[in-house]
């Protein structure tokens, strides 16, 4: 009888160890995962599912005015300015049009910064989705309704319109200097705007055309 009474003492006994070996490893497996992970991981830009963040990719743009392209985007070869008359570089494309036409928003974006510049006269900038920034120069002062720093603007929405406050350009026809970067670098930004935009609004002057 004693036996017995040892025999099932000791069933109890292993049954428990091998239940607390269970539970520790279990916890175990549990902390060593939640260690091979660091607290501080980046939360991935792709989201589940693999759709890519779409504040990484460009909006497509189109012209932010109506006219004749008078000059155009250069960063290598020096352009003619007959303000100054001299020879400089041209980060932006000229778009001629009349005193008081529309300035419009050249894609979906925001206000970062409105600037009265000493040379490029009037100016808004807008930041957009994928690294890209719009500059809008040589505008009259008065910007259109609800145009400050910090507004979220619609493409095609109004900023204001084509004025002469460009003292670097003020010997030229009225026209709309406009800029485009995207990550920092200075590019054409005939190359962004959509054909479809470009054959709307835009023609361009031969005289600079390669």
């Amino acid at each position: 009888m004693e036996n017995k009474k040892q025999s099932t003492a000791n069933r109890i006994l292993y049954i428990a160890l091998a239940a607390v070996l269970c539970v520790s490893a279990i916890v175990g497996g549990i902390f060593l995962a939640r260690r091979d992970v660091p607290s501080d991981t980046p939360v991935p830009d792709t989201p589940v599912g693999g759709v890519e963040d779409p504040t990484l990719i460009l909006p497509e743009f189109v012209a932010p005015a109506v006219g004749l392209v008078t000059k155009g985007h250069d960063t290598d070869t020096l352009v003619y300015f007959n303000t100054t008359d001299d020879w400089r570089v041209h980060k932006g494309i000229d778009i001629s049009c009349a005193l008081g036409d529309a300035v419009m928003a050249a894609a979906d974006g925001k206000v970062t910064s409105i600037e009265e510049s000493p040379l490029m006269g009037t100016t808004v900038t807008l930041s957009h989705n994928g690294g890209a920034v719009t500059v809008y120069s040589n505008l009259a002062p008065q910007l259109a309704e609800g145009i400050e720093v910090g507004s979220e603007v619609k493409c095609g929405a109004t900023l204001g319109c084509v004025g002469e406050s460009s003292m670097l350009e003020l010997a030229e026809e009225p026209h709309l200097h406009f800029e485009m970067t995207v990550n920092g670098e200075w590019v054409d930004p005939m190359d962004f705007i959509t054909e479809e935009s470009k054959s709307a609004s835009l023609s361009q002057d031969v005289a600079f055309e390669g």
